[in-house]
């Protein structure tokens, strides 16, 4: 019955066909995006990932000169860790962290290598890897979770030998297929030049001290495999500061608070919560393609969802007098509408088809279809990274998508028409 009335009406619903498809073939890679960043953003979550609205991160620096009686790296650093041990007293603070890498720091700020067990070096996966330096409370004030079987956060701050690893739950399974991987090695691979400009695989072996939960780079984005490699001198004597605030205390009020806060030696450079400081590093070329990017995006979506409103309004509209006369027949009102957004629906899901097939053939031409539409290895495969699962669940979307704007712009005019008296739907023009 529906298809019937689709083609009797073949005129009307040809050109709102067509252009539902142009909507569906042009608006393809902006849902699959913003499918995508919601999943990142609200549906990737691990367990155990740190808790970020208590963290804060500060730049040291130092406030007078060094005497040039300072001649020991311990002299040299013991203002330092005096300015960290008054910031630990203060009553808000729950943990203080000094530390030269800070973890979610996105845009490419880390580095990336290739490891592999120690049992079968021929499978290797790429993971991120970051530095903590010993005995200064860095998992703790992090705060992320040991997996069932690991040391503590305290313990993996401060007795992690040399030559260990802390390796997040993700990558220990890529590696060994299992979350209990304490104790296990790993090889570290890297590749550098040397005097010819070869590139000589260089492999150092490690033992696994702690597992932890998986962390986020980016909000939107997934999880990624991370290494934590120990280290036990800073590069530096303005190193950065983790401060894990007590769950009662507010991180702006804080942030205002001691903003400017010394002890004379030592004081903030800079001091923001932690998703204030995940957001200074974009690039400004990056910066300035995503505002761009996201303004057109959102022009084309509003233009969209107002182009189909009027389609359909005008549509409905025309449709009144046999509106009418259905209803001056004894149709009831709610078998019109069923039947008019049955029409609506199965309009919008062929033109979608057609839309996702011309995506489909651009995929296969250019091999998506032969991996993975976002793949990496740096994260444990889900359905964004399988090309089928990703394709259909994203083509479900557009279409759930495209229908309740469809269903918007029919709705209002249908029930206009509905509700007017036959004798009056049979004069409408």
């Amino acid at each position: 019955m529906i298809l019937k009335n689709l083609w009797n009406h073949k005129k009307q619903n040809g050109f709102v066909f067509v252009e539902i498809a142009l909507i569906a073939v042009l608006s393809f890679w902006l849902i699959d995006s913003i499918t995508v960043w919601v999943y990142g953003n609200y549906f990737c979550h691990a367990d155990g990932e740190f808790e970020k609205e208590h963290l804060l991160v500060a730049q040291t620096g130092r406030t007078t000169v060094i005497a040039d009686s300072v001649s020991s790296e311990a002299d040299l650093l013991a203002p330092l860790f005096a300015f960290r041990d008054e910031i630990a007293r203060l009553p808000e603070v729950q943990s203080v962290c000094l530390t030269q890498n800070i973890v979610g720091d996105g845009y490419g700020r880390w580095s990336y290598r290739a490891m592999a067990s120690e049992a079968d070096t021929t499978r290797t996966c790429s993971a991120y890897f970051t530095l903590f330096c010993l005995n200064q409370r860095y998992f703790e004030t992090l705060g992320l979770t040991v997996s069932e079987g690991s040391p503590s956060a305290e313990q993996l701050s401060s007795e992690t030998p040399d030559d260990g690893v802390v390796l997040t739950r993700s990558l220990a399974r890529a590696l060994f297929g299992t979350d209990e991987a304490v104790g296990r090695r790993v090889v570290q691979i890297e590749y550098s030049p040397d005097r010819n400009g070869k590139d000589v695989e260089q492999m150092t072996h490690h033992t696994v001290t702690g597992i932890v939960e998986d962390v986020k780079p980016e909000n939107h984005e997934r999880h990624y495999y991370l290494a934590f490699f120990p280290y036990s001198t800073f590069g530096s004597n303005t190193p950065q500061m983790l401060i894990r605030l007590k769950p009662e205390a507010s991180a702006a009020a804080f942030v205002a608070k001691h903003s400017n806060f010394t002890n004379g030696s030592y004081g903030f450079a800079s001091l923001s919560t932690y998703k204030d400081y995940q957001q200074r590093f974009p690039l400004i070329s990056q910066y300035i393609i995503t505002t761009l990017l996201s303004t057109l995006g959102l022009l084309f979506a509003l233009n969209v969802v107002l182009g189909t409103l009027g389609t359909f309004w005008l549509q409905i509209r025309k449709r009144t007098e046999d509106i009418g006369i259905m209803r001056s027949f004894g149709a009831k009102r709610r078998n019109i509408f069923w039947m008019i957004w049955g029409e609506g629906a199965m309009l919008t899901l062929l033109a979608c088809i057609i839309g996702q097939i011309v995506w489909l053939q651009f995929a296969i031409n250019i091999g998506l279809a032969d991996g993975g539409i976002r793949a990496t290895s740096l994260r444990e495969a889900d359905w964004v990274d399988s090309f089928w699962p990703h394709f259909l669940i994203v083509s479900t979307v557009q279409y759930a998508l495209l229908l309740a704007i469809v269903t918007l712009g029919m709705v209002v005019p249908t029930f206009i028409a509905m509700y007017k008296r036959p004798v009056d739907a049979l004069r409408h023009e």
